[in-house]
Formats: C-alpha cells, sequence, structure tokens
C-alpha cells in the first residue's frame, strides 16, 4: 500500500532552457525547464544534455530545504524539437561537432522544420548549403553517425536499468563497443572504467545471464581480487590461501569453487602459482625478465681503462670545477664507468647529483655515450637542468607507441649508448623496469639513482627496494651530508626524521601548533595566499605546494584544494565544471595517471591555460609543453594546490607545508614524513599537532609488499 506521504510519479515535458549545473564525469544535471505551464527546475543523472534539447522527463516532485520545488527524475526520453527557434536552438548547442550558430541558422533557413529528418535520412543535402564543402560535410556526417550510435548505446544500457551515471562512464569508455562488451565480458568493465567496481560488473553480469556460481563469474572474481591487490597495494602476488579467502567472500560461494576457478585461470595462463602464491601473467613475467636481463648483464667483458687513466681523468674534473670527491663519490663514478650495473643511494645533500654530473663528466673524457631518463616527466626536467643535458622520460626514451600499447625499443632495437643513467629509480615499478632492461644492450652500463628511503612506486613492486636488499647487485650508498646552504636545515632535518629522531626547528624548517582541522586549514590558506608570498615573494602557484597524508576529511587534499582555489584563483573564469569540482583559468591541476600517448605522467602538475568549450576540450601547460583534453578525459586531472604525498615524487617546491592531525592516524607513517619533507628546497612548514608528528617519528610499520624479486636475485646470481 502507498504511503499517503511518498510523491506520486507524475512526467515533466519541456525543453531544457538552461543548464545551472552538470557533472560531466557522470552525467549529474541541474537544469531549468520551460514548459507551457512555465518554467521548473530539473535534477537527475542524464546523458550529453545540450540547452535547447527537449525531454520526456519521469520522476516526483519534491522540495529542497534550500532550492524549493524541483522535479527529480528517475527516467528521461529524448524527445526532438518541431518549431524552428527549437531545431535552430538545438543544432547550435553544440550537440553535432562541425554544426556551430552560424552553420545551423543557414541550415534551418534552408530545410525548416524538415531539417531534423533531413538529417537523419539525407543528410547528403547539406551539400547544398553554401560554406559546407566535402570535407564538411564528412566531419557533419561522422557526428551524426556518433550521435545515432550513442542514442542507441543509452537506450540498451537503459534496458539494463544501469544507472544514467554509469551508464554516461560505459559509453565514453566503450563508444558502439558498450554492448558487445558487456555480453561478451561484464566484468571487464572493472579495469576500464574509473569509479566502476566489482559490485557494478556483477550486477550486470546477473542481467545479461551469467549465473551466480559460473566459472567465468568465479575466474573474473579471483582475477579483480588479485588485480586489486597488485593496483591498490603494489604486490607483485598475493598467497593462494590468502585469494581464495577473500574471493570467497567477495563472490559468496564455497572456497573449494574458488580453488576450483583459480586452478582453471592458472591452466588457461591468466594466472601463474610459483610456490603457492598467484602471480598475474604480466607480474610474474616481470620479475622473472627482469632476473634474467640482470643476469645476462652481469656477464660483461673487462673494462679496457686502466685504473691510473681513470683516477687523471677524475683529477681534471675536480681542478675544473675546484672541488674534491670523497671517497664514496669517487667509488661511485668509478664504478659506474667500469662496471656493467650501479646502484647509487642516499639521502638528500649527500651528493647524489655531484656524483650524476662526475659520471657524465668522466664519460665525456673517456670518449663514452650515454643516455639519461626518469620515471616521469617533472623528474626528467629536473636531472636536466641539474646535468645541463639531455633527459628523457623512460617512455620517450624507449620510444613508446600509445597505439599498440609496445616500446619499440626491445631486445630486438636496443639502446645505442655506452651508459643508460636512470633517477628517481624508487618510482620505477616492475614491468616499467623490465621494459626498460630489454632495451639496455649486453655492452651498455646502467646506472641507478635513488633514495631507497622514499616512498616506493605507484605501481607494483619495490624495485630499488629489492635490488640493494638482494645483495646481489653493485650499490654506493652516500651517507655525509655535504650541501651547505640556504635551506640546509631542511636537508639536515631529512635524514633526523629517517633515523626516527625529532627534527630541530629553525626559521627554514618550522613547526606551527594548530589543535584542530579547521585550525589547520585556516593556517595553510594564510601562509599559501598572504605570508610566504608577502615575506618570501613566494609565488602560491609555482612555489608553494601543501602535501596531505590523505585526501579526505578536513585538512585532506580535496579540502584544501577547494578552499585554496577560491581564495587563490576565484576571480577567473570556470573552464569546465563537474559535480564536486572545476577548473578555473589558471588553476594548479595534476596529471593522476600515466596518458602515454600525451607523454604526460602520474603526478606532472601544470595550469590550466585555455579552454575551446566548442571543441569541448581545455588546454593545460605542463613545463611550457601545452597538452590537449577532450573535456571526457577530465577524471586524469585534478587540482593541485594540495596533493597527497605520493603524488609529490620527483618533484621539488620552494617551500612544501605538510598539515598533520592525529585525524590521520592510519597514515603517519615515518616514510611518508620523509618523503614529503624531502621534497621542500627552501622553507617546511608543518601544520598541526606535535602528538602526531611523534607518532609518524615512531612509526616504521610500512606495508610489506608482496614480491619475489629479491630472493630470484639472490637464487640466480
Amino acid at each position: 500500500m502507498k504511503s499517503k506521504h511518498e510523491p506520486t510519479a507524475e512526467q515533466l515535458h519541456g525543453s531544457l532552457q538552461k543548464i545551472i549545473y552538470y557533472n560531466n564525469e557522470n552525467g549529474y544535471l541541474i537544469g531549468s525547464v520551460l514548459n507551457g505551464k512555465g518554467s521548473s527546475t530539473v535534477v537527475g543523472y542524464l546523458h550529453a544534455p545540450h540547452e535547447g534539447d527537449e525531454f520526456l522527463f519521469n520522476g516526483v516532485w519534491v522540495n529542497h530545504a534550500k532550492y524549493g520545488r524541483q522535479f527529480k527524475f528517475s527516467s528521461y526520453e529524448t524527445k526532438l524539437p518541431t518549431s524552428l527557434a527549437g531545431i535552430e536552438h538545438y543544432l547550435s548547442s553544440g550537440l553535432i561537432k562541425g554544426i556551430g550558430p552560424a552553420f545551423a541558422e543557414r541550415i534551418v533557413h534552408r530545410f525548416g522544420t524538415s531539417t531534423l529528418d533531413i538529417l537523419s535520412h539525407h543528410p547528403e543535402r547539406l551539400l547544398e548549403i553554401d560554406g559546407i564543402g566535402q570535407k564538411k560535410y564528412t566531419a557533419i556526417l561522422s557526428a551524426l553517425e556518433s550521435l545515432k550510435e550513442m542514442q542507441e548505446v543509452m537506450v540498451y544500457l537503459k534496458s539494463l536499468n544501469i544507472a544514467t551515471y554509469q551508464a554516461v562512464k560505459l559509453y565514453k569508455t566503450y563508444e558502439k563497443h558498450t554492448a558487445a562488451v558487456l555480453k561478451e565480458n561484464p566484468y571487464q568493465i572493472i579495469d576500464d572504467v574509473a569509479g566502476i567496481g566489482f559490485q557494478t560488473a556483477d550486477e550486470i553480469a546477473k542481467k545479461v545471464g551469467v549465473s551466480h556460481d559460473s566459472l567465468y563469474r568465479l575466474s573474473s572474481g579471483v582475477r579483480y581480487i588479485l588485480d586489486d591487490a597488485c593496483r591498490s597495494g603494489g604486490h607483485c602476488f598475493l598467497p593462494a590461501e590468502e585469494l581464495i579467502r577473500r574471493a570467497a567472500e567477495l563472490l559468496t560461494v564455497d572456497e573449494t569453487k574458488i580453488e576450483s576457478a583459480l586452478n582453471n585461470a592458472v591452466a588457461q595462463g591468466f594466472l601463474v602459482e610459483e610456490s603457492n602464491n598467484i602471480f598475474p601473467l604480466k607480474l610474474f613475467e616481470a620479475e622473472d625478465s627482469s632476473v634474467r636481463k640482470i643476469e645476462l648483464l652481469t656477464r660483461k667483458h673487462a673494462n679496457p681503462f686502466t685504473q691510473e687513466k681513470l683516477l687523471n681523468e677524475l683529477k681534471k674534473i675536480e681542478r675544473f670545477h675546484d672541488l674534491e670527491f670523497d671517497p664514496k663519490q669517487r667509488e661511485a663514478i668509478l664504478h659506474a664507468v667500469t662496471h656493467s650495473i650501479t646502484i647509487l643511494t642516499g639521502g638528500p645533500g649527500t651528493g647524489k647529483t655531484l656524483c650524476v654530473n662526475g659520471i657524465i663528466e668522466l664519460a665525456d673524457l673517456l670518449g663514452l655515450s650515454y643516455l639519461l631518463c626518469a620515471p616521469t616527466g617533472r623528474a626528467a626536467k629536473r636531472l636536466a637542468e641539474v646535468s645541463k643535458r639531455e633527459a628523457k622520460t623512460i617512455h620517450r626514451l624507449l620510444e613508446y607507441d600509445p597505439m599498440q600499447n609496445t616500446f619499440r625499443r626491445g631486445e630486438d632495437s636496443p639502446l645505442e649508448c655506452n651508459i643508460i643513467i636512470v633517477d628517481e629509480v624508487s618510482m620505477v615499478d616492475i614491468q616499467l623496469f623490465e621494459a626498460l632492461l630489454n632495451a639496455v644492450s649486453p655492452e651498455s652500463q646502467l646506472v641507478l639513482v635513488g633514495d631507497v628511503d622514499q616512498l616506493p612506486s605507484v605501481g607494483p613492486g619495490q624495485v630499488l627496494r629489492d635490488l640493494i636488499e638482494s645483495k646481489r647487485i653493485p650499490t654506493i650508498r652516500l651517507a655525509t651530508i655535504f650541501r651547505q646552504m640556504h635551506g640546509s636545515s631542511i636537508i639536515t632535518n631529512s635524514h633526523r626524521i629517517n633515523h626516527g629522531d625529532a627534527p630541530e626547528f629553525t626559521e627554514e624548517f618550522q613547526f606551527i601548533d594548530a589543535d584542530t582541522p579547521e585550525k589547520i586549514r585556516e593556517v595553510i590558506v594564510q601562509q599559501c595566499s598572504t605570508i610566504l608570498p608577502q615575506n618570501e615573494q613566494y609565488n602560491p602557484f609555482s612555489d608553494i605546494q601543501v602535501l596531505s597524508p590523505r585526501n579526505d576529511g578536513i585538512g585532506g587534499v580535496k579540502d584544501l584544494n577547494k578552499e585554496l582555489q577560491h581564495i587563490l584563483n576565484g576571480t577567473s573564469r570556470i573552464c569546465w565544471q563537474g559535480n564536486e569540482r572545476k577548473f578555473i583559468m589558471g588553476d594548479k591541476v595534476m596529471q593522476i595517471r600515466n596518458n602515454y600517448d600525451k607523454d604526460i605522467f602520474n603526478g606532472d602538475i601544470g595550469r590550466v591555460a585555455g579552454v575551446e568549450k566548442e571543441a569541448g576540450k581545455l588546454i593545460v601547460d605542463f613545463y611550457g609543453k601545452f597538452v590537449e583534453y577532450s573535456f571526457d578525459q577530465m577524471d586524469e586531472l585534478v587540482l593541485a594546490y594540495a596533493t597527497t604525498i605520493h603524488k609529490s615524487q620527483g618533484n621539488e617546491f620552494k617551500a612544501v607545508i605538510i598539515p598533520m592531525t592525529m585525524s590521520h592516524y592510519i597514515m603517519l607513517q615515518r616514510n611518508l614524513l620523509y618523503t614529503a619533507v624531502t621534497r621542500a628546497k627552501e622553507r617546511l612548514i608543518i601544520v598541526g599537532q606535535k602528538k602526531a608528528l611523534a607518532v609518524a617519528l615512531n612509526n616504521i610499520d610500512v606495508r610489506e609488499r608482496n614480491t619475489l624479486l629479491k630472493k630470484r636475485l639472490q637464487k640466480i646470481l
């Protein structure tokens, strides 16, 4: 029986007069609809709306406490406009790429109320209109076909009762292939579509006929559990017992059925079992291949240079720069040009950069060729700046082909040089490391540089740590702090933190007490917007970076970004708006996933430089490189006035501000604090509670990653 307080289902027909708010990511709309009775506010999920579109909405009237009476729709039907003004508005809305306001007016003037019928059934008649040549006609025809495909796909997704915001994401990912993907393998969407997890895929699978205990479903569930552990936890494998237990809980079936599905996935080659550990095939191959390549690299010919020759050339470098390398630095430089593999590690200020430059200059004097690279664009740019030589991202160096998802450089086409120097190796995951090793010629030397005490890579594995802890790869650890300059207390304190000692506060390394998350936020905003820009002449966009241990909550990245955007850039024009965020002209933004096609990587920071609304493109300036993003790629960007500490690796900033509160308790870890501190060059400010700082200093419990690279190296070398 229906409650007397339950709203009555109704229909509302009208044209979308104004889009008040629209989330490009999930399709949430707040709009003003005009019909014969006047104007009404509608709210709900709708795909790709344009002002002037006509709809039949199904929903209920509700009273919003702040915004008053609204029509909350749960479904809708698109209705084509019938009036000349409506048709012209519809065409000029940007719905069909290639038709703007001027062309819309000409088309409607020529065909009148028959316009939409002609576009649907006789589009060739567009050639009758002045200004529409063959090229323009072809572009419009393609857009019309895409529009028809989109409408057909959305109708199919609606038949599966898939929420509109999820349907929007599915269509953006697969376009005309959406239905085929869902029928063939609905679980594929877990990997391919951001924000759609196993539960959603499982619901779709039921609707397309996949049974609860089918081998297909259970195998997909097992692979999902494993992939998720590798993606979010950085693991290369899970113990079989743990994987079976987790999968049985998720899929609500008996463990014996899971074990059978697991065995099937192993038999088909999707997964690999080794010593009762289960690997995704690609990660097993990455570890195994890396070890075999390292073994080959260690079987090299003898060094052709005498010790006397090397020392004489090294003295020339010292005299030229009026410096003297200490014994460890000298050892690192000489080892790098005479041995197949060298690892150089150490904290800030210990001379890693000096050693890299020493290796480069010695190679020049010896007539050796070299290549420099780093995992991200920013890290490569920094390496180029300090070495005064060309440096590339690893992907660019290996000539990544985004169309084929492969590297052109590999065993059949190795890199042609004597020495390859890789910086920031702590950020390199096992798959990228494998690709790099594949491209290293047996005649080349490999020099791996990085701080092993930094956070591990975002992707699976802990390559640098495993290489060092295997004790099979020659490693020179620089421990003496040499850099004595402005900001040296930051360097000194970073080493104190790394050893668990409390930092000594100075003008350059400050602690500001703030008891509550709200007070922490207030202090951070003051520092970024007023105090540091006025007192130190720092640019709040390029010189200052807030690094928070966590994303959510007051004082988290999302909260701080919203506040800092408003204070620092609130008067600029909006370029794009989503549900909980917007991008404004000049905004500081960060790329949050590797985009090899654009040659932009996870953690790269840029500024919003422009927008082409008709073309649906946002333009971002990354270190002088202008990159275009279509509006459906906005999930690759986030505001970056504040970022997580994890995302800051490979970057350096004049001033770093770190909020620290007990509300961040689960993230208060020593290596996290150490990584944040080492991002600062001139100023480091911790804002928060000293108790939280003490917890971080004493917490050395790092989440262990499941890898076998170390053991494989110990076994084979």
